[in-house]
C-alpha cells in the first residue's frame, strides 16, 4: 500500500519552457499586492497609529531590548512600575523588528528608522509567504500562474490583508508562516525535511503556545503515513521537536527558570511531553507487526497516552487554555469581548460570514482538486493538504486569530478555483460580461463576498461587541495628544495601556496582558466599582492622571458593570470632583489629573452601584 503522500520526494514537476515566469510572476503579482498594502494603512501610518495593542507593545518591547534591557527580561517596566509587566513573550520575534531598526539607524534618524521598519517587517514576512507558497504549489503539482493567481488573491483573504500590512509586527503573522513551512516540508517527503519541520515546530510553540494544536494536527498527518504506508517520516518530526524545544529555550530563557512551568509559554511540561512522544515512536520500531496496519497503529497508542498525563498533571486544565485560569471578573468582563479570540458561534456576523464562506470555499476546492488530481501521483500530497487546512479550519473555527493560517493554507485550493473559472470567464465576447465574470471568479474564490453581506447585520446581532449608548459617539482617541504632558503616571482603561506605552514618555499601571491579573483586577474594580473605592485604587497606583476614551470598548464595559460607577459618570462626563479635566482638544479623549486624597472635593455618596439592566 502506498499511503500517504506516496510520491518521489524529489519528482516535483518540472517544466523548463515555463522557469522564467516560475521565478518572476509571482513576485511581479506580489509587487502588486505590497503596493496596496502599503496604501490601504497609509493615514494610519502617518499618524503613527497601529492597529492592535500587541503592535504598540512589540514595539516598544524592541525598544526596551535596543535601549538595553536584558535579552532575558521580557517584563515591561513602564506598566505597573516599579515591578513590570509580566510579559509572557520571548525576544524570537523580536529578532528581525530590531535587525530591521539597526540598519535603517545606519542613515536615518530614530523615528523615521522605526517608521521605516514597521513598514519592511510585513512586507519582508510577506516575501516569505511568496516564497513558500511558490514552492508549496509546486509540491501539489500546480501551474505557475496558478501561483501568481493565489498571490493575487492575497488582498480578497480578509484575514491576510489585515494581517501583512505595514505597521502589523505582532507574532501572528510568524505562526501562519511557520505552519505553511511545517506544511511545505511535509510534502516534501524526506526524513531530513520532517526533522527541519519539528524544529520549526519548536518555534512556532515558543512565539505562541496556540501553535500546540496546529502541531498536533500536522504530527497526525505524519503519523497516518506511517500506519497507511510505513514511512517514518514521524520519527524526525517529533525528533525536531523534542530536541529544538529546550534547545531554543537556552537562546530564549534564563537557565535559572529551567524548573519552572507555565501554561501560556512552553516549559519542562512541554519538553517531557514532546520527549516521551519522540521516544515512544523511536522504539516502535522495534514492536512486532510492522507490516500490519492495525499493530502499526497500536504501536503509536502509548505516545499521546504517554504526553497528555506529562503536561496535564503539572500544568492542570491550562495546559489545554491558559485562559481557563482567569479569574470569572476578568473573564465575563474583558477576555468575553475580545472578538480575536472568541468562536465562531460568537463572533459578529462577518468574522461569522467569513469563517463559513472559507469553509464553503474549501469543499468547492476540494472537489476542483480530486477531480483534477485524484488519479495522479499527486493525490497523496493534496490528501496531506486538505488534511492540514481542515485542522486549520477547525481551530479557526474556536479562535478567530487563526484563521490566518487557514486562510493561507487555503490559498491552493482557490488559485485552482479560478484556474478551473478564468478561462470560461475570458472566452465570453461580450465585454461588460466578460470583465464581471473575470472579476467574479476571484471573489468567490474567497470568503470576501459572505463577509461583505453578513457586514450589514454586524450592528444588529453580536455577542462579543459591547454595547453602551454613549460609546463612540466622539469619534476617536488620538493618545498622542499625551505628549503634551510632561512624563507622569496614567491610571487607563486596560486597552489603552499598550499605545500610551508606545507613543508617549508615560507610565501605566497596566495593560491587557493575562499574568498580570491581580492589576487589571485593580483597574476593573476601579472603573466600575463606588466611587471612594475607584479613589483609594488610584490613590495606591501613585497616579498623576486618569486617561480614558469614550470610544473604548473596554470603559463601555465597566460603564455597564453598574449604574454611576466610575466608568458611567465618565460617558455623562459628571466626574468626581478628585477628578479635573485636562483639556485636550479630543473630546473623545477623556483625561482629568488625579487630586490627593487629602485635596479631593466631597464625594456623592456612594454605596455599591446598582446593576444595570
Amino acid at each position: 500500500m502506498a499511503g500517504l503522500g506516496a510520491r518521489d520526494p524529489e519528482s516535483a514537476p518540472t517544466n523548463p519552457a515555463t522557469d522564467r515566469f516560475t521565478l518572476f510572476g509571482p513576485w511581479r503579482a506580489a509587487a502588486l499586492v505590497a503596493f496596496l498594502l502599503l496604501v490601504v494603512p497609509l493615514s494610519t501610518l502617518l499618524k503613527g497609529q497601529m492597529p492592535e495593542p500587541d503592535d504598540y507593545l512589540r514595539l516598544q518591547q524592541v525598544r526596551d531590548l535596543l535601549a538595553g534591557q536584558n535579552w532575558f527580561d521580557s517584563r515591561q517596566y513602564r506598566m505597573n512600575p516599579p515591578f513590570g509587566a509580566d510579559i509572557h513573550w520571548v525576544r524570537l520575534v523580536d529578532i528581525p523588528i530590531a535587525a530591521f531598526i539597526l540598519v535603517f539607524r545606519l542613515f536615518l534618524d530614530e523615528r523615521l528608522a522605526e517608521t521605516c521598519a514597521l513598514v519592511a517587517v510585513p512586507l519582508f514576512q510577506f516575501a516569505v509567504v511568496i516564497a513558500l507558497l511558490r514552492a508549496l504549489m509546486r509540491e501539489l503539482g500546480q501551474t505557475p500562474q496558478e501561483v501568481v493567481l493565489a498571490v493575487v488573491l492575497v488582498p480578497l483573504m480578509p484575514l491576510l490583508l489585515f494581517s501583512f500590512m505595514p505597521l502589523r509586527i505582532d507574532h501572528h503573522g510568524w505562526q501562519a508562516i511557520s505552519v505553511l513551512a511545517m506544511v511545505w516540508l511535509m510534502l516534501r517527503g524526506s526524513y531530513r525535511d520532517a526533522l527541519i519541520g519539528g524544529v520549526l515546530a519548536a518555534a512556532l510553540i515558543w512565539i505562541s503556545v496556540e501553535g500546540v494544536p496546529m502541531v498536533a494536527i500536522i504530527a497526525g498527518i505524519y503519523a497516518l503515513r506511517y500506519v497507511s504506508g510505513k514511512r517514518r517520516e514521524h520519527e524526525a518530526f517529533l525528533l525536531g521537536l523534542a530536541l529544538a524545544g529546550p534547545g531554543l529555550y537556552l537562546g530564549l530563557r534564563p537557565l535559572s527558570a529551567i524548573g519552572e512551568s507555565y501554561c501560556d509559554m512552553m516549559s519542562w511540561p512541554h519538553f517531557l511531553a514532546f520527549a516521551l512522544s519522540a521516544s515512544v515512536v523511536a522504539a516502535s520500531r522495534f514492536f512486532p507487526g510492522q507490516d500490519d496496519a492495525r499493530l502499526r497503529f497500536a504501536a503509536l497508542l502509548p505516545a499521546p497516552l504517554l504526553a497528555a498525563p506529562a503536561l496535564l498533571v503539572p500544568l492542570g486544565v491550562c495546559a489545554i487554555s491558559p485562559m481557563a485560569v482567569l479569574d470569572p471578573l476578568l473573564r465575563d468582563n474583558w477576555f468575553h469581548y475580545l472578538l480575536e479570540s472568541a468562536p465562531v458561534w460568537r463572533q459578529i456576523p462577518s468574522a461569522a460570514g467569513m469563517m463559513v464562506g472559507g469553509v464553503i470555499v474549501l469543499l468547492v476546492g476540494i472537489k476542483v482538486v480530486y477531480r483534477r488530481f485524484g488519479a495522479t501521483d499527486m493525490r497523496g500530497p493534496w490528501l496531506e493538504l486538505t488534511l492540514a487546512t481542515l485542522g486549520a479550519a477547525l481551530i479557526a473555527s474556536l479562535v478567530l486569530r487563526a484563521g490566518v493560517t487557514l486562510q493561507l493554507l487555503l490559498l491552493p485550493f482557490s488559485a485552482a478555483i479560478v484556474h478551473l473559472l478564468l478561462p470560461r470567464a475570458r472566452a465570453l465576447r461580450a465585454v461588460l460580461p466578460r470583465v464581471l465574470a473575470t472579476v467574479g471568479c476571484f471573489v468567490i474564490a474567497t470568503p470576501a463576498i459572505p463577509s461583505a453581506v453578513f457586514k450589514l447585520f454586524d450592528s444588529y446581532s453580536s455577542y462579543t461587541l459591547v454595547e453602551h449608548p454613549l460609546l463612540g459617539r466622539e469619534g476617536n482617541c488620538d493618545i498622542g495628544l499625551l505628549n503634551q504632558l510632561a512624563p507622569a503616571m496614567m491610571f487607563n482603561s486596560i486597552d489603552l495601556g499598550a499605545e500610551v506605552v508606545a507613543r508617549t514618555p508615560h507610565s501605566v499601571v497596566m495593560g491587557g496582558y493575562h499574568r498580570n491579573q491581580a492589576k487589571m483586577i485593580e483597574v476593573i474594580r476601579a472603573f466600575s466599582g463606588p466611587l471612594d473605592q475607584a479613589h483609594a485604587v488610584i490613590a495606591v497606583n501613585n497616579a498623576d492622571y486618569l486617561v480614558t476614551c469614550s470610544a473604548s470598548a473596554d470603559l463601555a464595559a465597566y460603564a455597564n458593570m453598574g449604574e454611576g460607577n466610575l466608568a458611567d459618570r465618565i460617558f455623562a462626563r459628571d466626574v468626581p470632583g478628585w477628578l479635573v479635566p485636562v483639556e485636550t482638544g479630543n473630546p473623545a479623549l477623556r483625561l482629568y489629573r488625579v487630586m490627593p486624597l487629602a485635596q479631593q472635593s466631597p464625594i456623592p455618596e456612594a454605596g455599591n452601584p446598582a446593576p444595570r439592566r
